[in-house]
């Protein structure tokens, strides 16, 4: 079987429900074995050991979840480890799963059970994005508020301005806006998840769409404000460009979008990481920080602010969460899929170590 049907494989297979399931099916210890070095081969070795906890029949111990994808190996392995697939074999490997649309990856990875989010994210605002632990006493609440806040300071939202959230996840920050303005009518949002587009209307009230946000159509001069929590790492890098020359014809002079994501450092564009994160957000590249900036000034907007923010306390807060409440993880989307998101973030967390990645916030002002 070749390396590109593997992958296809890993991620189209289907539940009862219909849905992609975001796990390998459970596998003998002898049957892990041989696909992970079927898999180390074929994909790397982060994405063999993905796959080899992915499919524990079951339970992996937390800590050593934890201390496998965070730990920096020995010198030689750490070596491999950072280099292999090599260059045209990533580029390769991440094209072909291009046949998803990241408007399909966001829905994959989303759609599992807002029951599910709920067992691990912070219980006031649901915010699936980077907090800021401003002291060691802050609790993931406290922190996700503080997010929220500084956020805030950089919209500046005010009654009656026309703003829109693009990728508004379970309506945390349209609640936080909200609160601020007091303004419904002109608040909007756009999410590509169906659960979460039924859960921001039910319990909100919010204008949301169901529409990809990387596509659509914005009018012009339409808007006073965009922004975006966690979902330009979605946006490929050939997409990223048009988007930003479609917000700034739809921003009214003086206009502004507020960005917080994250993006590559350095200069590899195609870095081995980007390939087992195929297995968490199918269709989906990162691009590089340094790209971002240029390609922004290039669509008419003059940078005002880039913040850098520390991922790491949250994605330890997620995993410690899911692992107190992980007997109703297992019954709500299966042993295979609560090992898979434990494997994800500690990886996640090795991933901001490594200086693989930074967290920004970024200001973008049409003059």
């Amino acid at each position: 079987m070749s390396s590109v049907q593997n992958i296809r494989d890993i991620q189209d297979h289907a539940g009862a429900n219909g849905r992609p399931q975001l796990n390998l099916q459970a596998a003998s210890l002898p049957v892990r074995l041989g696909r992970f070095v079927a898999d180390s081969v074929r994909f790397g070795l982060p994405t063999a050991g993905m796959n080899y906890v992915t499919a524990s029949p079951t339970p992996i111990e937390p800590e050593r979840i934890w201390h496998n994808f965070t730990r920096a190996w020995p010198a030689p392995m750490q070596a491999i480890i950072d280099s292999y697939p090599f260059p045209a074999q990533r580029r390769r490997i991440i094209e072909d799963v291009f046949h998803k649309t990241s408007a399909e990856g966001i829905e994959y990875h989303y759609d599992v059970s807002n029951a599910f989010y709920e067992l691990f994210l912070d219980r006031r605002f649901m915010f699936y994005s980077c907090a800021d632990f401003l002291t060691p006493e802050d609790t993931l609440e406290q922190a996700q508020l503080n997010k929220a806040d500084y956020i805030l300071g950089l919209l500046e939202p005010k009654a009656g301005e026309k703003i829109m959230e693009l990728g508004c996840g379970w309506g945390s920050m349209m609640r936080h806006v909200h609160a601020h303005t007091g303004d419904k009518d002109n608040l909007s949002g756009v999410t590509l998840s169906k659960d979460q587009l039924g859960y921001i209307r039910e319990k909100f009230g919010f204008n949301v769409q169901l529409d990809d946000f990387i596509r659509m159509d914005y009018g012009v001069e339409t808007y006073d404000k965009f922004y975006s929590i966690g979902a330009m790492e979605h946006v490929r890098p050939n997409d990223v460009l048009p988007l930003y020359k479609r917000l700034h014809a739809a921003l009214k002079p003086g206009g502004r979008v507020v960005l917080h994501f994250f993006s590559l450092n350095g200069t590899d564009r195609w870095p081995p990481s980007m390939v087992s994160s195929q297995l968490i957000f199918p269709g989906s590249l990162l691009a590089l920080h340094s790209d971002h900036l240029d390609w922004a000034r290039q669509a008419g907007f003059r940078l005002t602010h880039d913040s850098k923010h520390d991922y790491r306390p949250t994605l330890r807060a997620w995993f410690d969460r899911l692992v107190e409440n992980r007997d109703k993880a297992h019954a709500l989307v299966g042993i295979q899929t609560t090992n898979k998101y434990l494997g994800f973030f500690a990886a996640s967390w090795g991933f901001f170590d490594f200086g693989i990645a930074t967290l920004h916030r970024l200001v973008l002002m049409k003059d």
